[in-house]
């Protein structure tokens, strides 16, 4: 039965909800990191917060659901108790509603990013269906802080079958000079499932303002807004908002003038913020001003096409001759000058290639971009930085990328990254979970290719990497994982070390269809200590043949393991050389590592030489 509250909506404004997640999470005692969780642990904390904003004023309770999906649950193992959850937080909120408030259930966004090529649209709209279905008990569905299209639809089809009115709100979109693009096509998407009001959430209360505003002029359907209490800030590993109840008081003025029928707050608002809103707003007749004053925005005149120096790494990787790629550690026991002094080295014994890894095995090295791009600048050899995305976020990501680009790099290696506990840090340093692999990263600089940031804001200069990704040993899931690399814009692959031509030939046959070149990874083992350690299983993916094992065994002096183990890397690179195009060598433990791996740079260049 429709609730009576339906009927007032775009006739006089109602309040709203404040912020969910902020307040329990400000309560404390969560068990990790899902708010919504607490629907089952700890309902007396939901509905006493429920409560809190029904006396102050609110005449709609917004349910602690948003981000119940399985998606995101399954992030803490609780992807199981997706619709338990949801209908322990519709039936928390209707304890409180009573007959004076309506109940409407949130459903956010699965934030998918740039994960979205990794799911079919009948999925996406099976795992919004989980959630929406568990919430039917509701008087309204609330699909909060949308941003992307696909992800708008398909939530929209799933919400348009539980037969409830349905609101659909915009998030945070971003800035540029096509913002009012982005903000048509959801509105289209919006206005096409036929939805029952539209509004816009989880802005700064400026922005969303002008949101409001730009809605007004271009539907007729009732409008909601739940701002911000501000910006947030970080006071001493607190996050606070710097928008007082009287401030947001003010901001429900101006959305009231600009049309709004539902006024509420997101993060950073409170019972006291809601309370202002009530006694500034609560009750007043909806308007829709005659003239918009719409705010224009600067447009930037779009230059003509950018003409592209040549990549000198992509020159490199398409030449027909066989190339050396060298791995440099970013070793922080030494000195940048003593490792670009080292690298000079291998450099004058003819290296076509030098490669800087990112923190490997979680240990902090010196930082692999300023490494890789002082052996550029110094030794003049082309350098590939190495990428990681477990241990930045998202911001960080975007910005060390145009970072390599400014600093003149233009090959990186994308890779998922160790995990922090494999480290000496790991019980300190967590595992940063915004990108979650190497294919994301590989979208995320296509993306930027194409001059655009993920949010679709612009990137001026835009980045033009040769991008490349790592693989192991062949095994089918392997090259199952390669190819999605690939299919995301991966232009070469690197190998984890391997120590027989047979695994070299049966990774080269699977890697052959795959418009990619293959470099498959050389490490030398100079010492047994050396080779127990990797046969000890301590690197994943890293297989020690039994015989190599065997021939160190029968040597005691180190001086016989060294001599043995640059006989076994030459032999193994001479017969690599007629087998794949190009290596990549990972230097060997060890004090005379520059010198050593230059003797093999240079017997590989020898070879060629006299072929």
């Amino acid at each position: 039965m429709t609730h009576p509250l339906l009927t007032q909506l775009g006739r006089d404004i109602l309040i709203g909800s404040g912020a969910i997640g902020t307040c329990l999470r400000q309560q404390g005692g969560m068990a990790g990191d899902s708010v919504e969780m607490l629907n089952l642990q700890r309902p007396e904390a939901v509905t006493t917060l429920h409560r809190e904003y029904k006396q102050a004023g609110s005449r709609i309770l917004i349910t602690n659901t948003f981000a119940a999906n399985p998606l995101l649950l399954e992030d803490g193992g609780e992807a199981d108790r997706c619709q338990s959850i949801n209908r322990a937080g519709v039936r928390l909120a209707k304890e409180i509603a009573g007959s004076e408030c309506m109940v409407w259930a949130s459903v956010g966004p699965l934030s998918l990013g740039l994960r979205h090529d990794d799911f079919e649209t009948d999925e996406l709209v099976r795992l919004f269906s989980l959630q929406c279905q568990a919430v039917t008990d509701a008087d309204a569905l609330v699909l909060e802080t949308f941003t992307d299209p696909r992800e708008a639809t398909t939530a929209l089809t799933a919400a348009a079958v539980t037969g409830l009115p349905v609101i659909f709100q915009i998030g945070n979109i971003g800035a540029g000079r096509d913002r009012w693009k982005r903000i048509d096509l959801l509105l289209g998407v919006a206005l096409d499932a036929k939805v029952f009001a539209v509004g816009t959430n989880c802005q700064h209360p400026d922005d969303i303002v002008k949101t409001v505003r730009y809605l007004a002029a271009h539907t007729s359907l009732p409008l909601t807004a739940a701002p911000n209490a501000g910006n947030p800030r970080i006071d001493r590993g607190l996050v606070t908002y710097d928008f007082s109840p009287k401030d947001l008081g003010d901001v429900g003025e101006r959305l009231a003038d600009a049309g709004a029928a539902v006024v509420g707050g997101c993060c950073g608002t409170t019972p006291d913020h809601i309370r202002r809103l009530a006694s500034v707003i609560g009750g007043r007749k909806v308007v829709r001003p005659k003239q918009i004053d719409f705010p224009s925005e600067r447009h930037v005149p779009v230059a003509g096409e950018v003409v592209r120096a040549e990549n000198h790494i992509r020159k490199i990787m398409s030449a027909s001759t066989f190339v050396v790629s060298v791995e440099i550690r970013a070793d922080r026991r030494q000195s940048l000058d003593e490792i670009v002094s080292g690298a000079g080295k291998i450099a004058d014994a003819g290296a076509d290639l030098f490669d800087v890894p990112d923190n490997p095995g979680a240990t902090v090295g010196r930082d692999a971009a300023v490494v890789a791009s002082k052996l550029q600048e110094i030794a003049g050899i082309p350098s590939i930085c190495h990428m990681s995305v477990t241990h930045s976020n998202l911001l960080h990501i975007h910005s060390r990328l145009i970072g390599c680009w400014d600093l003149g790099l233009r090959g990186i290696l994308a890779i998922t990254g160790d995990s922090p506990s494999m480290g000496h840090l790991g019980n300190l340093a967590k595992r940063v979970t915004d990108m979650k692999s190497s294919v994301e990263l590989l979208r995320l600089v296509r993306t930027l290719r194409n001059g655009t940031m993920i949010n679709g804001e612009e990137v001026r200069d835009a980045p033009d990497f040769c991008a490349g990704c790592a693989t192991g040993r062949y095994s089918s899931g392997q090259m199952a994982w390669l190819r999605k690399k690939v299919d995301a814009g991966a232009e070469f692959v690197f190998s984890q070390p391997l120590f027989t031509l047979d695994d070299v030939k049966r990774l080269r046959d699977s890697i052959s269809s795959l418009p990619v070149r293959f470099f498959p990874g050389v490490m030398p083992l100079m010492s047994r200590r050396n080779a127990e350690f990797f046969a000890g299983g301590r690197i994943p993916g890293i297989t020690i043949p039994v015989e190599l094992m065997e021939s160190f065994c029968t040597m005691d002096s180190l001086s016989d393991q060294r001599r043995f183990g640059m006989e076994r890397v030459t032999e193994f690179v001479e017969q690599l050389r007629e087998e794949a195009d190009g290596m990549y060598l990972i230097m060997p433990f060890g004090k005379n590592r520059y010198g050593e791996t230059a003797e093999i740079v240079r017997f590989i260049k020898a070879r060629a030489k006299e072929r």
